[in-house]
C-alpha cells in the first residue's frame, strides 16, 4: 500500500470534518485565555464535543501545552511523572504504556496498545505511529479507564487524546530554545501563524535537537542514546460560508544511536546504574525512525447538527539493531525492523450543546498494514541465527453513538456505545541457518498463518446531578474491548499459540466535580475494572536457549480499584496544582499459566509456567502523586519572576510483567523545578529547569535478559534506569 497512492485517494475523498479540532483562533491564543480566565472553565474534547472539564463525567488529567514546554518534556518517558498511574518506559523493542496497571507489553510491537493515543482525531494502535507527539501541542488529555463506547476501538484501559496547536488570525510565532547541560545538546523549536487572506490561514512549526544519552558505555566511550531529530508540520485552514477545511500533514526523522537498556546482574558486576559495556563489532547499535501523517477536515454547519469527517492516514518505517546479549561478550545481534501504514475515515454527526437532547451519531473505517522483520545472529554458531517475518492485515468498522438527556438543570443521563468489526489476517515465517540473520535467507523452521475475525459491543452509561454548576456528581458503567491478534515475529511463535483471545473489561465509576470560582476545582473519582483475557506479553528466561524467548497470551480475569483526584487552588501570586492516586488493587485474580521470572521454579497449570493468581500487576504502585507549587511575582510593569516546584512520588512496585522480586523499584521522591524570568504578556522569557533533582536512581522497566542469561549468568536481567539529574536553560520568545 503506498503513500501516494491510496493515501492519497482516501484523503482527498474526505468530505467533512471533526467539530472537535475544527476551532477558531490560534491554540496558543485559546491557551492564553484558559491560563488567564477562571481555573474552573479550562475546555476538553475527551468525549469528542468542546465541553467544561467540570462537565466530563470521566476521569481525566489535563495537561496544557505550555506546562510541557515549561518543563521540557518531549517524549512520553519524561510525560508519565507528571500523571499518577500512568507508566511510560523505553523497552528493548518500543515504548510501554501502562495505566492504572494495564498495559500491552512491547515484546510484541503487533499487539494493539492497551491505552491508545490519538493525535487531533487520528487513531495510534502501534506506539511508534507519532514520533514527536508533543512538538507544538495545545493540550493533553489522559483519560483514564474503558473508553471503547465514544472515544475509539482497543481502549481498553484508557486513552490519550493529543491536540495541536491550531493557525491563529494574525501574524505571529515563536521561537523556543533548550541547551540540557547534562545531556549536552540543544533542542530548538519555532513556529509562525501566517493568515494568507481572512478566510485562510496556516501555521507551520519545526524542532531540531541533536542530544547525548545519560547511560555512559565504556567499551565505546560515549553517553548513550545519542538522539537527532528533525520535525515538521504545516497546518492549513480554509473558511467558506457553512464548511471549514483543515489539512495538516507531518513529517519527523528521529536517529538514535547507542540504547538506554543495559544488563543487570551482580555476580558478574553488572549493576542498575548509569553505566554500560555493550557493543557491536560491526558498528553501534541504532533505532531510527521516519513517520509520515496527514489528515483532512473538512467541517459542515447544517444550520443546527454538524455533520463532520476526518479522513488520516499515518505510516512510519523503524530500524532497530541491538546488541542481544546487551554486554561485552559481543555473542548476539538482533534486528528489529517495522513498516507499517494506516488509512482511516471517520463521518460523525453531531448536534449542537444546550438543547434537550445532545446526541452524537457516527461511523469508523480503518485499514492498516504491519510488515515486521526480526533477526537473531548468533556470532559464535551462525547455524543457530534466525529470521522471523511476520505481516498483517487489520480491518476495522465501527457504528457508535452517543446521546444525552438533560432531565433538568440538575440531572442528566448519557448512554452511549460502539460497535465494531475487526478482522486480521497474519503470515508467519521462520528461517535458520548462517545467512539468516546477515543475508535473511535460510532453511524454513516454521511457516504457518492465521485470522481473526470478531466483532463486540461496548455499552457506556452514567448519571450527572449537579447540586449546582460548581458541584457535580456522577455514577457511571461501561464496557472496553481489545482486538484478538497475533505473537508476532518473536522466536517461538507457533501455530497452536500465534492467535491470543479478544480482551475485555467492565469498569465502574463514581466521581465529584467541585469548582471554587475564582479559586480552583477539586475532582475525585473512585473506579472499579475487572478485565477478562487480559493480553499479556512478557519476556521469558530458557537456560541454554540460543533466542529471546517470549509469553504471549491471556489472563483469565484480573482487577484494579481505586481512588484518583486532581486539584488546582490559586490565590494571588500563588498557584497549586497536582494530581494524587491510591491503587490498593491491582492484581491478577485468576492466572494460573502466567509467565515466570528468570530462575524462578515453574508451579503453573502447564509446564514452564508459573501461577500469577493473586500477584499484584505489573507498574502498579499503590501510591503515586504529582503536585506543582507555583509563584508569579511583578517585577515593574511589564517583567515578573516565576518559580516552580515540582515533587512527585511513588510507592514500591515491579517494574515487570512477572512480579520478579529483582525487578521491584522501591518508593521514591523526586524534585523537579523551574525558575524565569520574562515579560508578563507574550514576549520574551529565560529559564533555568531542574529535573529529578534529588538525583534518585530508579528502574523504569525490567525483563529477563534473554540471551545474556545464556551467554552471561542465568540470573541477569536487562533494565531501562530513569534520567538522573539534569539542569538546562530555556529561551522563548513570542511576536
Amino acid at each position: 500500500m503506498g503513500v501516494s497512492g491510496k493515501g492519497i485517494l482516501l484523503v482527498g475523498a474526505s468530505l467533512l470534518a471533526l467539530p472537535a479540532y475544527a476551532q477558531t483562533g490560534s491554540g496558543a491564543e485559546r491557551e492564553a485565555a484558559a491560563e488567564t480566565s477562571d481555573a474552573t472553565d479550562i475546555v476538553v474534547t475527551a468525549q469528542r464535543r468542546e465541553q467544561r472539564l467540570q462537565d466530563v463525567p470521566i476521569s481525566i488529567a489535563v495537561v496544557s501545552g505550555s506546562t510541557l514546554e515549561d518543563r521540557g518534556i518531549q517524549n512520553f518517558e519524561q510525560l508519565a511523572p507528571l500523571v499518577p498511574n500512568l507508566t511510560i518506559a523505553k523497552t528493548p523493542a518500543a515504548n510501554l504504556i501502562v495505566l492504572r496497571g494495564i498495559g500491552s507489553s512491547a515484546g510484541s510491537p503487533s499487539l494493539d496498545q492497551s491505552v491508545v493515543m490519538f493525535v487531533d482525531g487520528i487513531y495510534a494502535g502501534n506506539a511508534r505511529q507519532f514520533a514527536a507527539p508533543f512538538l507544538d501541542i495545545e493540550r493533553l488529555e489522559v483519560l483514564r479507564g474503558p473508553q471503547g463506547a465514544l472515544v475509539g476501538r482497543n481502549t481498553s484501559a484508557g486513552a490519550i487524546n493529543i491536540l495541536t496547536r491550531r493557525p491563529g488570525d494574525t501574524f505571529g510565532g515563536y521561537v523556543l530554545g533548550d541547551y540540557n547541560f547534562t545531556f549536552d545538546g540543544p533542542s530548538i523549536e519555532a513556529g509562525i501563524d501566517i493568515p494568507v487572506t481572512d478566510n485562510f490561514r496556516i501555521r507551520t512549526v519545526g524542532r531540531y535537537a541533536d542530544t547525548e544519552g545519560y547511560i555512559y558505555n565504556d567499551l565505546v566511550d560515549q553517553n548513550q542514546p545519542t538522539r537527532r531529530e528533525i520535525i515538521g508540520r504545516i497546518t492549513g485552514v480554509l473558511e467558506s460560508g457553512p464548511v471549514t477545511m483543515l489539512v495538516k500533514y507531518e513529517h519527523a526523522n528521529v536517529d538514535i544511536e547507542g540504547s538506554p537498556v543495559q544488563v543487570f546482574a551482580p555476580a558478574n558486576n553488572e549493576f542498575r546504574d548509569y553505566r554500560k559495556s555493550s557493543r557491536l563489532l560491526n558498528g553501534p547499535e541504532y533505532d531510527n525512525i521516519v513517520t509520515d501523517n496527514a489528515v483532512v477536515q473538512f467541517d459542515i454547519d447544517l444550520g443546527g447538527p454538524t455533520l463532520t469527517s476526518i479522513s488520516g492516514f499515518s505510516a512510519f518505517r523503524n530500524r532497530n539493531l541491538i546488541d542481544a546479549d546487551f554486554f561485552a561478550g559481543n555473542f548476539a545481534t538482533a534486528d528489529f525492523d517495522q513498516d507499517f501504514q494506516q488509512l482511516s475515515q471517520e463521518i460523525r454527526l453531531t448536534s449542537p450543546s444546550g438543547g434537550k437532547i445532545e446526541y452524537s451519531l457516527g461511523a469508523y473505517y480503518s485499514v492498516a498494514d504491519l510488515d515486521e522483520e526480526r533477526t537473531t545472529g548468533v556470532l559464535f554458531a551462525p547455524a543457530a541465527s534466525t529470521f522471523r517475518q511476520f505481516t498483517q492485515e487489520d480491518r476495522a468498522l465501527s457504528l457508535f453513538g452517543q446521546l444525552t438527556w438533560i432531565i433538568s438543570e440538575s440531572l442528566r443521563i448519557n448512554g452511549s456505545g460502539r460497535w465494531t468489526h475487526q478482522k486480521k489476517n497474519a503470515d508467519y515465517l521462520r528461517l535458520g541457518g548462517t545467512l539468516a540473520a546477515t543475508q535473511r535467507t535460510g532453511a524454513v523452521l516454521a511457516d504457518f498463518s492465521g485470522s481473526t475475525n470478531d466483532s463486540r459491543f461496548d455499552p457506556a452509561a452514567s448519571i450527572q446531578y449537579y447540586v449546582n454548576r460548581n458541584a457535580m456528581f456522577y455514577a457511571s458503567f461501561g464496557k472496553g474491548s481489545k482486538s484478538a491478534g497475533f505473537q508476532g515475529a518473536i522466536s517461538n511463535a507457533s501455530a497452536a499459540t500465534f492467535a491470543y483471545r479478544p480482551e475485555r473489561s467492565t469498569a465502574f465509576e463514581a466521581g465529584a466535580r467541585l469548582s471554587f470560582p475564582g479559586t480552583g476545582y477539586l475532582n475525585l473519582a473512585a473506579f472499579h475494572t475487572t478485565y477478562r483475557d487480559l493480553q499479556v506479553s512478557a519476556g521469558i528466561s530458557v537456560p541454554g536457549s540460543l533466542a529471546a524467548i517470549f509469553f504471549t497470551g491471556n489472563a483469565p480475569k484480573a482487577r484494579v480499584a481505586g481512588l484518583e483526584a486532581e486539584f488546582l487552588a490559586r490565590s494571588g501570586v500563588f498557584q497549586v496544582d497536582g494530581s494524587l492516586a491510591w491503587l490498593p488493587t491491582a492484581k491478577y485474580v485468576d492466572f494460573t499459566a502466567g509467565p515466570c521470572y528468570a530462575l524462578q521454579p515453574s508451579n503453573g497449570t502447564l509446564p514452564g509456567t508459573c501461577n500469577q493468581t493473586g500477584q499484584r500487576l505489573g507498574f502498579t504502585p499503590k501510591y503515586s502523586g504529582s503536585v506543582n507549587a507555583t509563584i508569579a511575582v511583578p517585577v515593574g510593569s511589564d517583567l515578573q519572576i516565576k518559580a516552580t516546584v515540582s515533587p512527585s512520588f511513588q510507592s514500591g512496585n515491579f517494574r515487570d510483567f512477572t512480579n520478579d522480586p529483582v525487578a521491584r523499584q522501591d518508593g521514591w521522591l523526586k524534585l523537579d523545578a523551574r525558575v524565569s524570568l520574562g515579560t508578563v504578556e507574550d514576549g520574551w522569557e529565560l529559564a533555568l529547569v531542574g529535573r529529578n533533582l534529588t538525583n534518585k536512581l530508579t528502574n523504569a522497566y525490567s525483563n529477563t535478559a534473554g540471551l545474556a542469561n545464556t551467554f552471561l549468568n542465568p540470573a541477569a536481567r536487562v533494565t531501562v534506569v530513569d534520567a538522573p539529574r539534569n539542569v538546562s536553560v530555556q529561551a522563548r520568545y513570542k511576536f
